[in-house]
C-alpha cells in the first residue's frame, strides 16, 4: 500500500479549515498551519517550514477576509493576501510542491447580469478583491501549469462556531429577534465550506489543474438566504427586504457576485444547489 501524499493546510483554524482538514485526512496526511505556526508574510518562515516539511500540496486557505477593513488597510491587504501568496507560491515552484489557492468570487467588477464564469476577465471592485486577484496572478507566475489549482468560492458558510459570517449571524439572530432585514439587491453564490472539502479531494485526485469556480448551484441574495435559514432553523422570524443602502459599508460590494462552476460541469461534477447545502448546514446547527 503506497504511502499517503502529505498536504500542508494554511489557515488551518479558520471556519473553511476547521470543516475541510477533517475530510482532507481521510485521504491525505494532513500537516495543519496557522499564524501561530506559520506567517505567510515572512518569506523566510515560509521556505524554513515547506522545505522541512516537504508536502506534496500546499492548501492555501489563509487571507485576510474583512473587506472593509482591506478597504482602509490596503497595503495590510496586499501584504496578506497577495504577497503572502507569493511568499507560497515561491518556495512551492522552488521545491516541486503543488499549490491550491483558496480565491474569492469578489474579484470581478459585478457588472455582468449573469453569474461568472472561468473564462470572465477579473476586474476587482475594491481591495480586498485586488489582494486576492493579484494573489491568483503571482500563483499563476510563479509555478508551472501542472502544479497549481485555483478555487474561486463564493458567499462561505460553514465551520459551527467559527462562523461569523452571515449565514452564521443570521441563525444566531433569528432565535432572538422576530424580524430582521437582509439585502435583496445584491446577488451571490452561497458556498458550504464541505463541499469545497469535496471539490479539492476530487480535483487532486484526478489530477485536473487550473480555475475551478466552486460555488453551490444557483443564485442567491442576502434576502433568499436568510429566508432559507429561517425556514431550516423552523423559527418565527419575519425576514424584510431591504436595498444595499440601508447598510452602507466602507468597501464597495459588487452588485453581481455569483459564479457558475462551468469547468465542473463540463467534468461531469454536479455541485449541489445552496439550498440543500445550507438545509443540511442549518441542521448540523441545530445539533451543535
Amino acid at each position: 500500500m503506497s504511502e499517503k501524499k502529505k498536504i500542508l493546510v494554511t489557515g488551518s483554524k479558520g471556519m473553511m479549515g476547521s470543516d475541510t482538514i477533517p475530510q482532507l485526512e481521510m485521504e491525505y496526511r494532513v500537516i495543519p498551519t496557522d499564524l501561530k505556526e506559520l506567517d505567510i508574510t515572512k518569506f523566510a518562515q515560509v521556505k524554513n517550514i515547506l522545505e522541512a516539511e516537504q508536502p506534496d500540496w500546499v492548501v492555501h486557505m489563509a487571507a485576510l477576509t474583512d473587506l472593509d477593513f482591506c478597504e482602509e488597510n490596503p497595503e495590510t491587504a496586499d501584504l496578506v493576501n497577495h504577497r503572502g501568496t507569493r511568499n507560497i507560491a515561491e518556495v512551492c515552484a522552488e521545491n516541486g510542491i503543488g499549490m491550491i489557492y483558496i480565491s474569492t468570487s469578489g474579484i470581478f467588477s459585478g457588472k455582468k447580469r449573469t453569474p461568472y464564469n472561468e473564462e470572465d476577465i477579473p476586474n476587482p471592485k475594491n481591495a480586498y478583491g485586488m489582494s486576492k486577484y493579484h494573489g491568483e496572478l503571482a500563483v499563476r507566475e510563479l509555478l508551472p501549469e501542472d502544479k497549481w489549482l485555483i478555487l474561486r468560492a463564493g458567499w462561505l458558510f460553514g465551520g459551527g462556531e467559527k462562523d461569523i459570517k452571515f449565514v452564521g449571524k443570521i441563525y444566531k439572530l433569528c432565535h432572538e429577534w422576530n424580524e430582521l432585514s437582509a439585502v435583496d439587491d445584491i446577488f451571490g453564490s452561497p458556498n458550504y465550506t464541505l463541499d469545497i472539502g469535496d471539490i479539492i479531494i476530487y480535483l487532486i485526485k484526478n489530477k485536473y489543474r487550473g480555475v475551478f469556480h466552486v460555488g453551490n448551484k444557483g443564485v442567491a441574495t442576502r434576502f433568499d438566504i436568510a429566508r432559507e435559514i429561517v425556514s431550516a432553523a423552523e423559527v418565527e422570524c419575519n425576514i424584510i427586504p431591504v436595498p444595499s443602502t440601508m447598510f452602507p459599508t466602507v468597501a464597495p460590494r459588487p452588485p453581481m457576485e455569483a459564479i457558475c462552476s462551468a469547468k465542473l460541469d463540463s467534468l461531469g461534477y454536479r455541485i449541489r444547489p445552496w439550498q440543500d447545502a445550507l438545509k443540511d448546514y442549518i441542521g448540523r446547527l441545530k445539533c451543535e
